[in-house]
C-alpha cells in the first residue's frame, strides 16, 4: 500500500498555483537544454586546414607536386620565371642541361664534372633564396636522381646513393621545418624526405653479406631532429609527416629499420626514382 504522507504533498504541489508554474518553468529549461545538447552533437567537426589548401593573397605556383613528378619535363619551364632574377639564367641554363641528360651517367660521375659543380652551387644559392627558389632547387635535385645513376648495383658502390641523399639532405635541413605549414612547400617538404629515406635505405642495404651501418645512422639520427618523433617531442614537419604518412612516421620508431615506411611511401609516389633511370 501507498502511505497517506506520501501523497499528500504531491496532492499540494499539484494544487498550489505558485508550485506549478516553477514545476513548469524547470520542464522548459530541461528541455531547452536537452535540445541545444542534441544540436551541439549535430555540429559536424571543423575540417582541419592543410597548408596547401591556404588562400594567399600574393600569385602562387599551382600545383607544385606536378614540378616533382615523372612528367616534371613538361612544367619545369615554368619556374624560370619565379626564380629570383639574380639566380635565373644559372637556373635555366641548368635546368636545360638535366632534363636533356642523356646515358644515365653515374651520377658521381657527372656531378663532379663542369655542368655538375656548376649545378650544385646553384642549389646552394637557390636554398639560400625564396620559397620558390627552393622548390626550383628541390626540382633540379628530383631530376638529378632521375637521369643519373645512383643505385649500388651488383658491386654495392654506394657513393652515388649517399651523394643524392646528401643533396636532400642539405634542403631538408633548410626547408624541412618552415616549409611544413607553408602552402608551397608542404607536401613537397614531405615528398623530399620520402625520396631520401628510399636513397638512404638503399645505400645502407647495399651491401650482400652486411649492411652499411655509417649510413643508416646518419640517416636516423637526421630525420630523429627533422621529425622530433623519436624524441617524442615532434616539430612541425613531423606532425605534417605524422599527419599524412602515419606508417612513416610510426616507423621511425622502429630500432632495426626506421627507413623501412619512407621507402614504401616513395615506391608508391614516385615510382620511377629507383636509381637506374628510367
Amino acid at each position: 500500500m501507498v502511505r497517506l504522507r506520501t501523497i499528500v504533498p504531491v496532492v499540494d504541489v499539484l494544487a498550489n498555483p505558485r508550485s506549478m508554474a516553477g514545476l513548469r518553468v524547470l520542464l522548459v529549461a530541461g528541455s531547452a537544454l536537452l535540445a541545444v545538447a542534441v544540436a551541439v552533437r549535430a555540429i559536424p567537426p571543423a575540417r582541419a586546414t592543410l597548408p596547401q589548401d591556404v588562400v594567399e593573397e600574393r600569385p602562387r605556383l599551382p600545383e607544385p607536386m606536378q614540378l616533382l613528378a615523372r612528367g616534371s619535363r613538361l612544367r619545369a619551364a615554368e619556374l624560370d620565371r619565379w626564380v629570383s632574377e639574380g639566380h635565373r639564367a644559372a637556373f635555366k641554363a641548368s635546368r636545360q642541361i638535366l632534363f636533356s641528360l642523356d646515358g644515365c651517367p653515374p651520377l658521381l660521375d657527372w656531378i663532379d664534372g663542369t655542368e655538375g659543380q656548376s649545378t650544385e652551387r646553384l642549389l646552394a644559392d637557390l636554398r639560400a633564396g625564396s620559397r620558390e627558389d627552393a622548390l626550383a632547387a628541390l626540382v633540379l635535385v628530383f631530376q638529378i636522381g632521375r637521369a643519373c645513376k645512383w643505385s649500388p648495383g651488383m658491386l654495392a658502390r654506394t657513393q652515388n646513393a649517399e651523394r643524392l641523399g646528401g643533396l636532400l639532405q642539405d634542403w631538408l635541413r633548410v626547408w624541412g621545418e618552415k616549409g611544413a605549414k607553408d602552402p608551397l612547400l608542404a607536401q613537397p617538404a614531405l615528398s623530399a624526405a620520402l625520396v631520401y629515406g628510399r636513397v638512404m635505405r638503399t645505400a645502407w642495404k647495399a651491401p650482400f653479406f652486411s649492411y652499411n651501418r655509417a649510413t643508416y645512422e646518419r640517416a636516423s639520427a637526421f630525420l630523429s631532429d627533422l621529425t622530433g618523433i623519436p624524441s617524442g617531442r615532434r616539430t612541425d614537419f613531423g606532425e605534417a609527416l605524422r599527419a599524412r604518412y602515419a606508417r612513416a612516421a610510426e616507423k621511425l620508431l622502429s630500432p632495426n629499420d626506421a627507413l623501412l615506411g619512407l621507402e614504401e611511401e616513395a615506391a608508391v609516389s614516385f615510382p620511377d626514382l629507383i636509381g637506374t633511370c628510367p
